[in-house]
């Protein structure tokens, strides 16, 4: 046989007729045809025919499949971030000339793309808080083409009444995204309220792992295949099969995962809520959370995010606690296995991470597979250091 037979086709024809238990691994950037004609058409319905892996995989479709199921809608686009899921849905639905109305604190690289890049396109971009549905439905303009919506968001936990907007929104012609991270699937589903795009930092809790970073947009067939034939095929952030492979693996386990990461934050609050050493807790669930009735419609379960505001402004007394902790690492993102700590403090400097309300105090909390035990103490100790 010759080298080359050996090197580049032996053992490589698909025969095998049994079912793996596991979901094969197409981790391959292109595919190729007996036919003219088969590529052709594989080429004519990129977004459903795999014909090269920016566009469509098998293994990122089993992936879609499964998130579109989840968040009840049609279809699905799996990229490789959270900001890469922002930017495709936003940039996909505006032009020059048009106007975004948003919230105010989103995400920071969401904020950046709003405040930033839009406004170099000759887009118009208004920020309001959406505690009250009417103030923020007051920014509307005749230009507006999308409502930018987190409910929760990811420090405070502001939450915004998605059926008044989505019904506002549908009347006007205007496209309503939200990011839908802190909740995930299990705990909200946006789309049963009429929103048309959810969009989520896949990185948190839906891989939960700590080893990919990706991220989803979910919303009707028509919808996703605008994006697909627009910014998701021109920008190109397609997800590697690899990543794709490893999600669906974290799928199997999410629902577990999100229970027991709630129980413990429900253990870890009742600790913490009368904790002289705490002077505010921002939390859905909180006792004395603002939109305790949106939180209640909306949210199906606890998460495991939550902020405190330590009873003091004094930075070595904040720095000690931070450094303190050895359950809870101290570290920005959320969602996955471990516990983590995120001192506001820390974006001060920095020059990617803008966020209007820093404060020193202030220090996010990410609940993850430890025993409620176990971080109740670690706390004690490090509060012990304020």
């Amino acid at each position: 046989m010759e080298l080359s037979d050996i090197l580049l086709h032996l053992a490589e024809e698909e025969n095998f007729s049994g079912t793996p238990g596991s979901p094969a691994l197409y981790q391959t950037s292109n595919f190729v045809f007996d036919t003219v004609a088969d590529m052709q058409r594989a080429l004519k319905h990129e977004n459903d025919i795999p014909f090269y892996s920016r566009g469509t995989n098998p293994t990122v479709q089993k992936l879609q499949q499964k998130m579109a199921a989840l968040e009840e809608t049609e279809s699905c686009l799996v990229v490789a971030s959270g900001s890469a899921a922002v930017s495709t849905a936003i940039l996909g639905n505006v032009q020059h000339g048009d106007h975004v109305l948003s919230i105010t604190k989103p995400y920071s690289w969401s904020a950046k793309l709003l405040n930033q890049l839009l406004p170099k396109m000759g887009i118009e971009v208004s920020f309001c808080a959406g505690e009250s549905t009417e103030d923020f439905l007051s920014h509307v303009t005749a230009r507006t083409k999308v409502i930018y919506l987190e409910s929760p968001n990811s420090w405070t936990y502001e939450m915004q009444d998605l059926a008044a907007i989505s019904a506002f929104a549908k009347a006007k012609g205007i496209i309503t995204i939200i990011d839908n991270s802190y909740a995930t699937p299990l705990l909200q589903k946006p789309a049963t309220h009429g929103i048309d795009i959810m969009v989520h930092s896949a990185t948190k809790y839906i891989n939960g792992h700590s080893d990919v970073i990706a991220g989803i947009i979910c919303g009707s067939e028509e919808m996703m295949t605008k994006l697909f034939q627009t910014t998701y095929m021109t920008l190109g952030p397609a997800i590697s099969p690899f990543d794709a492979w490893l999600m669906l693996r974290s799928l199997r386990t999410l629902p577990m995962r999100i229970k027991h990461i709630g129980e413990t934050t429900e253990q870890v609050l009742s600790y913490l809520e009368n904790h002289p050493k705490i002077k505010n807790i921002y939390y859905p669930f909180a006792k004395d959370f603002a939109q305790s009735d949106l939180a209640d419609k909306y949210l199906k379960g606890k998460g495991g995010l939550f902020t405190i505001d330590l009873n003091t402004d004094d930075e070595q007394r904040i720095v000690a606690f931070a450094n303190s902790l050895k359950k809870f690492k101290l570290g920005c993102s959320w969602g996955s296995y471990e516990s983590l700590a995120f001192p506001a403090m820390t974006v001060a400097d920095s020059l990617n991470y803008d966020n209007p309300d820093i404060i020193n105090e202030r220090i996010r909390l990410s609940i993850g597979f430890d025993e409620a035990s176990v971080l109740i103490a670690d706390l004690e100790q490090a509060l012990a250091k304020v």
